[in-house]
């Protein structure tokens, strides 16, 4: 339907006289054989004349000659052929001058590529090559390199991207002027970068648009900064194991990779004008990480130490021969260890710790941020082995959980206080916390007279005096 309402609008345009074409990206991927999205229309006609002939426009960006014309509720960009002179602050034209010729208006584009035009009966206007590189794969500016970057510094990072996201290769000369050029990237907004570095991360290859951010020092000085060793050094070819979607799990790979904390993560993201939303998801992913990280090496060391002192009592050779059976029948060691039992019950108490330390991340980052957490880990390490298990393992503790909020718990706060016949106070949210982790982890029901049963062994420990008030 798309190709079909913009088809129409073209059909309009030169029946009215004027020309009219497809440009830029949606012929550059058509080419190339990638899902077209928007379907942008350059004219000779002037705004005016566009909005006389639809019966419904709207002026987006009249200044610069664009005119949206809705088609059966699907909105179509549609812009009057213009040059651009005089850019300002290494970005904006200072003046925007409508023409006539299409020629002139494919000359003041950025790449190649991105300069191909198409009329309605499927002939294409190229007069800068573009097709040609496209089939060799090539990413080159229109006409001098240096004049294109000079008149916008963000055209060498969408470079950068459409290189990673195509596969591309920058030609020589576009490449060298984008060395010599590079500082001009600190006079370029934050908002701006972000924009396209969200792209790149998010197209097929990340991993390679990092390297060739690093190689080139592209943001070395920009507003979003970043060194070429730290880059290098954040093990860029994780990215390329994460799904897209959602975003923060590459940005997430990225900043763990720069050794990013995720304390530190939330304010470097909206510094870098991400939502808060997306910043505080990819901080609470980069907390589960350490979190679960710290957890399963305290169950390794748990459980070498469990076996440390099996051996030291005698007891270890008896293990170590069903650990060995165990072994060579492909069967995994904790699950051989449980055979005795001194592994057993330390099997148990690992998976126990391990399970409240998981219902402790979903009670503090919530279910979204755990299950993210699941696709991140399953994207880093895959399918098989030991990952995955635990992964299995976490996903079915996370679908067990009954309750993560104290109002979702069988029991609310006023009954608890009552029950004890306690005035509220910072005991009570203790308490209910308390409860909220023996729910989620399994070990009581989420039923009114469980919790109460609960309550009542809790009261009876001696730590729950502290909880009390004096």
């Amino acid at each position: 339907m798309q190709v079909r309402l913009s088809a129409d609008i073209l059909r309009t345009l030169e029946k009215a006289g004027h020309v009219a074409c497809w440009v830029g990206g949606c012929v550059r991927d058509e080419l190339i054989g990638r899902p077209v999205n928007d379907m942008d229309i350059a004219t000779s006609a002037r705004p005016e004349e566009v909005a006389a002939l639809f019966a419904r426009t709207v002026p987006t960006g009249i200044e610069h000659g664009t005119v949206t014309v809705v088609m059966e509720k699907m909105p179509f960009e549609v812009t009057t052929f213009r040059t651009e002179s005089a850019y300002k602050d290494f970005r904006r034209p200072e003046e925007v001058t409508f023409v006539r010729s299409l020629d002139e208006d494919l000359r003041r584009r950025d790449f190649t590529m991105n300069a191909i035009a198409r009329k309605p009966d499927g002939t294409y206007i190229d007069p800068y090559g573009g097709r040609e590189d496209l089939s060799r794969g090539v990413i080159r500016c229109v006409g001098d390199a240096r004049e294109r970057f000079r008149e916008d510094a963000l055209r060498m990072v969408r470079g950068v991207r459409f290189a990673s996201v195509f596969g591309f290769e920058m030609e020589p000369d576009t490449w060298e002027a984008l060395l010599e050029l590079r500082g001009n990237m600190r006079h370029i907004a934050a908002e701006r970068i972000r924009a396209e570095l969200e792209k790149m991360l998010g197209g097929d290859r990340p991993a390679e648009g990092v390297r060739l951010l690093a190689r080139s020092g592209l943001l070395e000085e920009a507003k979003i900064r970043l060194e070429p060793q730290a880059l290098e050094a954040a093990r860029p070819e994780r990215l390329d194991g994460l799904p897209a979607k959602p975003g923060e799990l590459r940005w997430t790979a990225l900043l763990q990779g720069l050794g990013v904390s995720g304390e530190e993560a939330e304010d470097l993201l909206k510094s870098w004008t991400f939502s808060g939303g997306f910043a505080k998801s990819a901080s609470a992913l980069l907390r589960i990480d350490a979190r679960m990280g710290a957890a399963y090496a305290a169950e390794e060391a748990s459980r070498a130490a469990d076996a440390g002192e099996a051996a030291g009592s005698g007891a270890g050779a008896p293990e170590s021969g069903v650990r060995g059976a165990a072994a060579a029948g492909g069967e995994r060691p904790d699950e051989a260890a449980s055979q005795s039992g001194a592994g057993q019950a330390s099997a148990s108490r690992g998976e126990e710790e391990l399970r409240l330390a998981f219902a402790r991340c979903v009670l503090d980052f919530g279910r979204s941020a755990a299950e993210n957490w699941l696709a991140y880990r399953s994207g880093l390490y895959g399918a098989d082995g030991e990952e995955a298990a635990r992964l299995e393992r976490a996903a079915r503790w996370l679908a067990a959980i009954p309750a993560e909020s104290p109002r979702e718990l069988a029991l609310g706060g006023g009954e608890i206080a009552e029950h004890l016949d306690r005035a509220p106070g910072p005991w009570l949210g203790l308490l209910i916390r308390r409860l909220l982790e023996a729910a989620a982890t399994g070990r009581v029901a989420n039923e009114r007279a469980a919790l109460l049963e609960e309550i009542a062994r809790l009261d009876s420990r001696p730590d729950a005096k502290e909880a009390k008030p004096s």
